[in-house]
């Protein structure tokens, strides 16, 4: 049964991996046992430079799942991590784990048994949580929350080896205007590159967007020039741009087109259709 857990990278960034679990008819259940340090999930991530993040010898008490959240229960090992840096790791691969589940939309936290405001560095559970709280959030000290917009944006990370890379979602604070286009504005952002060092651009600044729409849930991107990555592969980048705009707009796929035409092909890409949302991310090759 494939299934898509977040773990983390080497530098601490919570990433989604296609893993292969046994069929169950507790696959929210199934999820999190994957996900715990020194178990069996552990094998899934050999070569990857993965972790799990949930710690050595917890044990999920109970999962229920009521009109779209999902109730987990903890033993206390959940609150003996040593970071806020890594509580909130832990929070954001469970949360996107589950809710990338058809029928969770949130997920609240318990601890043996009770519900908590924060774990043991602050890092806050009281409410059910939902992807909209971002993930791998990068924080600008002058922008306020109320005058922002956030931005989930696919960039590339490698492991220390270079032998696997990867996408990385990374949620990004803009200041909000008025006539934003989120579309164009997820374009623009990714065009920036990551502000991380430990992240890698996968959209070529130069790469410019003509315009831009959407009908039927499917988005229309027209740029100047042909589709060229940022010393990257085509393909990672077609995928980075796909997964960014699913993220920011309510769109079930993407078309491409060079001044209103369909672009060249470049590495087995046929670009002439539109290309689906990706169900498959950072699928390790065994």
């Amino acid at each position: 049964m494939p299934t898509t857990v977040f773990v983390a990278d080497q530098n601490g960034f919570v990433v989604p991996l296609n893993v292969k679990m046994e069929k169950t008819n507790s696959v929210a259940q199934a999820t999190l046992q994957n996900m715990i340090a020194g178990g069996s999930g552990d094998a899934s991530l050999v070569g990857t430079g993965f972790r799990n993040v949930l710690p050595e010898g917890t044990k999920i008490r109970g999962v229920s799942i009521n009109e779209g959240v999902a109730k987990v229960d903890f033993t206390k090992e959940v609150n003996e991590l040593k970071t806020s840096a890594d509580e909130q790791a832990m929070v954001d691969a469970v949360v996107w784990s589950l809710t990338g589940l058809e029928s969770i939309n949130k997920v609240q936290f318990m601890v043996e048994g009770h519900m908590m405001n924060t774990l043991k560095n602050g890092t806050p559970i009281g409410d059910p949580i939902s992807r909209e709280g971002g993930i791998n959030l990068q924080l600008t000290s002058n922008l306020s929350p109320s005058n922002a917009t956030a931005l989930t944006l696919y960039f590339e990370g490698k492991s220390n080896d270079s032998n696997f890379s990867y996408l990385v979602p990374v949620t990004r604070m803009v200041p909000k205007r008025a006539d934003q286009n989120m579309i164009e504005l997820t374009l623009a952002e990714l065009a920036k590159g990551p502000h991380s060092d430990a992240l890698e651009p996968v959209v070529s600044p130069e790469l410019k967007l003509n315009k831009s729409a959407v009908a039927e849930k499917t988005a229309t991107l027209d740029f100047a020039s042909e589709l060229a990555a940022d010393g990257g592969s085509t393909n990672q980048m077609v995928n980075s741009i796909v997964l960014s705009v699913a993220a920011n707009a309510d769109v079930d796929k993407v078309k491409f087109t060079v001044g209103e035409k369909a672009p060249k092909a470049s590495e087995g890409l046929d670009l002439t259709q539109p290309v689906l949302i990706p169900q498959t991310i950072n699928e390790q090759k065994l």
